[in-house]
C-alpha cells in the first residue's frame, strides 16, 4: 500500500516515476516470486517486458511536450506492468481491458483528424466482440482459473474463445481493423505505446493459456498466421501513408510470433519472446521516426518522404538501422527469432518453407523502398535531431544479443 501511495505522489514527476520503476525492477529482478496473492512475477520473460516498458516510457518523458501525454503514457505502462504481473485471471483480464482506456482517451482527445471517432468505434467494437465470451467462459468455469498458467483439458471451441479476446490484440489478420487505423489517428506518442507495448498484452496474455494447447489440436491458428504474414505483408506494399505501412509490418511480425507460438515446443517460445522484444524495440523507433518526420514536414505519404541523408546523416543512419532491423537483416535480434522459428516450423513440415519464404521477399521489399524513397532525394528538412540522443539506447537494444543468452 505505501508503494502504491509513493507511486501516486510521484506520478506527476515524471523522472520520479521513470526512477521508481527502474527501481521497483531492480528489486523484482533480485528475487523475482511470489509478491503476495495476485501479483508475482513468475519467469525472466515478464521482467524483460517489464524492462522494455520503461525503455519505452523514458523515450516519451524525454520526447514528448505535452505534459497530459505524458501522464497517460505512465498510466498506460503502469497497467501493462500489473498485468505483466497478475497471477490471478480475474486480474489478468482486468488490467488487460483497463489498458484500453488511455490510448482511447490519446486517440480522441489528441487525434488530428475527424476520423479518429471512427477508429475509436472500431477498437471499442473489436474489444467487446472478443472479450465478453472470454467473461462467459470465466464465469462458467466457477471461478476456478486461479493460475496464470491456465493448464486445463477443455474442449476446442473454448480454448478457440478464451484465446480469442487475446488475439484481438495481437492482433492476427481478420481481427487487425482497428490497428491500422487507430495508428494512422493517434499522436506519434499513443502510436509508440500501441505498437510497443500493447500488441504485447495479447502475446503474453495468449502465453498464459498456452499450456492448454498441449492437447489440443492448434492447426486453425497456424493458417490465419500464414494468411496474415502473406496478406499483410501484401497489403504493406500497397500503402501510401508511411505510419499505415508501420503498423501493418506490426500485424506480420505479430503473425510469425503466433506462427512460432503455436509449433508449442520450448525453443519456439523462446524465439517468439525474442521477436517480441526486437518487435517492441524496432517499431517504437520506427513511429517515432516517422512522427519526427511528420512534425518537420507536414507529410507522411512516402512518395514525399525525402532528403533524410541530405538533412542529417545521424537521422538517415538510424533510420535505415530501424528498417533494416525490421527486415530481419542480421545481426539484429529479429534476425536471431527469426531463423529460429523458421527452423522450428521446418522441422513441423517442410512445406511451410515455401509461405516463409513469400513472405520474407515481399516484407524486405517494402522496407527497402521505404528506406530508398525517404532515404535519397534532394529535399533539405530542417529536422530535430537533438531528440535522436534519446533513441540511440533503443537503437542498442534492437542489436543487443544479451537477451538471447539470458533465454538460453
Amino acid at each position: 500500500m505505501d508503494l502504491v501511495l509513493i507511486l501516486l505522489m510521484w506520478f506527476m514527476n515524471h523522472t520520479m516515476f521513470l526512477v521508481f520503476l527502474l527501481l521497483f525492477i531492480f528489486c523484482s529482478l533480485n528475487s523475482y516470486s511470489w509478491l503476495g496473492l495476485f501479483l508475482y512475477l513468475d519467469s525472466f520473460m515478464m521482467v524483460m517486458m517489464i524492462i522494455m516498458s520503461i525503455f519505452i516510457l523514458s523515450i516519451i518523458v524525454m520526447s514528448e511536450k505535452n505534459n497530459m501525454l505524458i501522464i497517460l503514457s505512465e498510466m498506460l505502462v503502469l497497467v501493462s506492468i500489473l498485468f505483466f504481473m497478475s497471477s490471478n485471471m480475474m486480474m489478468l483480464y482486468m488490467y488487460f481491458e483497463l489498458s484500453m482506456f488511455p490510448i482511447l482517451v490519446m486517440i480522441l482527445g489528441y487525434g488530428t483528424q475527424i476520423e479518429k471517432i471512427n477508429s475509436s468505434y472500431y477498437l471499442l467494437f473489436y474489444a467487446a466482440l472478443c472479450s465478453f465470451p472470454f467473461l462467459f467462459v470465466y464465469f462458467n468455469s466457477s471461478f476456478l482459473m486461479v493460475f496464470c498458467y491456465y493448464d486445463f483439458l477443455v474442449s476446442w471451441e473454448m480454448l478457440f474463445i478464451l484465446s480469442l479476446s487475446f488475439m484481438m490484440k495481437f492482433p492476427i489478420y481478420f481481427l487487425h481493423l482497428w490497428l491500422p487505423k487507430a495508428h494512422v489517428e493517434a499522436p506519434t506518442t499513443a502510436s509508440m505505446l500501441l505498437a510497443g507495448l500493447l500488441l504485447k498484452l495479447g502475446t503474453i496474455g495468449f502465453l498464459r493459456i498456452l499450456g492448454g494447447f498441449n492437447f489440443m489440436h492448434s492447426n486453425i491458428w497456424m493458417i490465419i498466421s500464414f494468411l496474415g504474414m502473406i496478406l499483410s505483408s501484401f497489403c504493406c506494399l500497397f500503402q501510401s501513408d508511411s505510419k499505415s505501412l508501420a503498423a501493418y509490418s506490426s500485424v506480420t511480425h505479430m503473425s510469425f510470433v503466433l506462427l512460432s507460438l503455436v509449433l508449442v515446443t520450448m525453443s519456439s517460445k523462446m524465439s517468439s519472446i525474442m521477436l517480441m522484444l526486437a518487435h517492441g524495440y524496432t517499431s517504437t523507433l520506427m513511429f517515432y521516426l516517422i512522427g519526427e518526420y511528420y512534425h518537420t514536414s507536414g507529410s507522411r505519404m512516402i512518395y514525399f518522404m525525402n532528403g533524410f541523408f541530405g538533412s542529417s546523416m545521424l537521422m538517415g543512419i538510424i533510420f535505415s538501422l530501424v528498417f533494416l532491423s525490421n527486415s530481419g537483416v542480421p545481426p539484429s535480434l529479429s534476425f536471431l527469432a527469426e531463423f529460429i522459428i523458421i527452423t522450428n516450423s521446418m522441422n513441423f513440415s517442410k512445406y511451410i518453407f515455401l509461405v516463409i519464404f513469400i513472405y520474407f521477399v515481399v516484407s524486405f521489399y517494402y522496407s527497402l523502398f521505404l528506406m530508398t524513397n525517404s532515404l535519397m532525394g534532394k529535399q533539405f528538412l530542417n529536422l530535430n535531431t537533438w531528440n535522436l540522443g534519446f533513441s540511440m539506447p533503443l537503437s542498442l537494444m534492437m542489436y543487443n544479443m544479451f537477451w538471447f543468452s539470458l533465454l538460453y
